[in-house]
């Protein structure tokens, strides 16, 4: 089974999932595929978002000296505030460029494939054109032609687990037909919104009983299951599960529960990774594990978070592994207790979802 790990490249101002973690300390015998984070489009090109960039994937794709098993894959992201996915598609000649450039551009700097993190197509619906759906669909179609070229490269693509996101952003009979795999977000499902001012699980991996309608649909199980009814082939579906949390800041100390009004972001911003979700526990804040959701919470005066510890990683991975899908992907490798604090191990969480996959 697939081990796929994302790599964020540090960045100076950016959110907390994005941690310092230098190249030399990532462990190149801990994943089966490792996706370097972000680069973009710029003037029908693939690019690195910054300069030094360059030298970065350099200390990466170098991690294939010392394990030539593993597969380095360049991720190309965008989002609202991006305009490279949206402009780029409505051309066909861009389109058609951009791949011959993309394919290039992979080979020169030693990567084994691209990942598409568009976030999302046509998505949200009163922002985006409905044509991007389709547009999305022929960009994969003209990469799929150019990357499987000889020598072949993998082509993957980041999905959404919402229903609303999926109906809207993808064709998958189309996209099914090009992409290598499918990397499903299993995480964000909730986050403070002023519209829904309530706590909850960032990864549930099963659904709560109280939860009714669309609140019933957001936890991996329910994700993965409507992405194989719409066409998906579970062959090709990487389940996507979380080392970073989500915070949130109570309106009251003394309701803590799941499901809790909140004012606000919490701590750090609304994320949290592992270790200072461990932090967070060791200065005294109270730890609960959701029976139902298969996931643990925690709260310290006004102070919530959503987090992953190894009992969820474990359940969650033993899931998959027991449902068939292609393997497991985590976002980040930054976000992982990849120093060891506390408990003396190095990636801790991805360690525990080594040792599954691995296991008989």
């Amino acid at each position: 089974m697939l081990h796929v790990c994302y790599y964020a490249i540090p960045r100076k101002c950016s959110d907390n999932t994005m941690k310092p973690l230098p190249v030399e300390d990532i462990d190149p015998f801990l994943c089966t595929h490792l996706i370097v984070a972000f680069a973009r489009i710029r003037e029908n090109s693939l690019v690195p978002e910054n300069e030094n960039d360059i030298e970065v994937y350099r200390k990466v794709t170098d991690l294939k000296k010392r394990n030539p098993d593993l597969k380095i894959l360049l991720s190309l992201g965008g989002g609202l505030s991006d305009g490279g996915f949206p402009n780029l598609v409505r051309d066909p000649e861009a389109i058609v460029q951009f791949a011959a450039r993309t394919r290039e551009f992979l080979l020169e700097n030693c990567f084994d494939g691209l990942d598409l993190d568009w976030e999302f197509p046509s998505w949200p619906v009163w922002k985006r054109d409905k044509c991007e759906k389709h547009l999305f669909s022929e960009l994969v179609r003209h990469l799929h032609d150019s990357l499987k070229l000889e020598p072949p490269l993998l082509l993957t693509v980041a999905v959404a687990g919402p229903k609303s996101i999926i109906d809207r952003a993808y064709e998958v009979h189309q996209l099914v037909k090009y992409v290598d795999f499918f990397f499903l977000m299993g995480y964000d499902y909730h986050i403070f919104w002023p519209y829904l001012p309530f706590t909850g699980h960032n990864a549930p991996l099963l659904k709560r009983s109280g939860e009714k309608l669309y609140f019933a649909t957001m936890n991996i199980q329910w994700s993965s299951s409507y992405w194989l009814k719409k066409g998906m082939e579970k062959e090709k579906l990487v389940i996507g599960i979380p080392t970073f949390g989500r915070s949130w800041r109570l309106m009251n100390s003394s309701w803590h529960s799941v499901g809790s009004p909140a004012t606000g972001q919490g701590m750090l911003n609304g994320i949290i990774s592992y270790s200072e979700a461990m932090e967070f526990l060791k200065e005294g804040a109270e730890q609960y594990f959701d029976e139902e959701s298969r996931v643990p919470y925690a709260s310290r005066n006004k102070d919530w978070i959503s987090y992953e510890d190894s009992q969820s990683i474990s359940e969650k991975v033993q899931w998959i592994k027991n449902q068939g899908f292609a393997g497991v992907m985590t976002w980040n490798l930054n976000c992982d207790n990849w120093a060891g604090l506390h408990s003396g191990k190095k990636f801790e969480l991805n360690h525990v979802i080594k040792d599954i996959l691995s296991g008989d």
